[in-house]
């Protein structure tokens, strides 16, 4: 099982993929769509679980990530920056950071209204 922080933003992402134990297989940093999503992840041959935080522009990359991933978790921003404080905070250590906390299961889940239902 490998976990996927993702960074997300509009135009570029920061991708960071962990194995079980916590080594830092890759970091990827990627256009943001889903043709760069899937090439970033279909090299790995184990499932995929993956975490982006809410933010203005999480809806296509969360469908992108569904797509290649067996799980998706949205985690609250707010919440995940109480729990990683950090005095250094770049995309890398950000999805480094929620790589980590969805391998502890630690991820303060953030829920849409729509649950699925949107239209993208």
């Amino acid at each position: 099982m490998l976990f996927v922080g993702v960074n997300a933003h509009k135009s570029m992402s920061q991708i960071t993929v962990m194995g079980e134990a916590g080594t830092i297989l890759k970091r990827h940093r990627i256009p943001s769509s889903r043709k760069e999503v899937h090439m970033a992840l279909a090299q790995y041959q184990e499932p995929l679980h993956a975490v982006l935080e809410a933010s203005y522009c999480w809806g296509p990359i969360h469908a992108w990530l569904s797509e290649v991933a067996e799980s998706v978790v949205l985690a609250h921003p707010m919440k995940v920056r109480a729990i990683a404080e950090a005095c250094i905070k770049t995309d890398t250590i950000d999805s480094q950071t929620l790589a980590h906390l969805l391998r502890a299961a630690l991820v303060p889940r953030a829920y849409s209204l729509c649950q699925g239902s949107c239209r993208l």
